[in-house]
């Protein structure tokens, strides 16, 4: 039983953090296109670090914690009802 735990953290953790790194390369990439296409002024890099800043305190940032909760609340859910029906 420890192996599963152990073994479906490590697998959480590694699903958490390559959808943390594309979800972050998708937003660069959408906060250089706006960039380029005039939306923008001053430097580029500027705009892109002040846009990564503000994604870093993102709702949808925080939002990606939940690949750690939904596994467990389905896992909990379904023992229950197995047990309890």
């Amino acid at each position: 039983m420890l192996q599963l735990l152990i073994g479906g953290f490590i697998a959480v953790t590694v699903l958490y953090g390559l959808l943390s790194v594309y979800f972050r390369s998708v937003y660069r990439e959408d906060l250089e296109n706006r960039f380029d296409a005039g939306g923008a002024d001053g430097l580029r890099e500027d705009f892109v670090r002040q846009g990564m800043a503000t994604y870093d305190h993102s709702l949808r940032k925080r939002a990606l914690r939940l690949v750690y909760v939904v596994p467990v609340v389905l896992i909990v859910a379904i023992a229950y009802v197995v047990n309890h029906s």
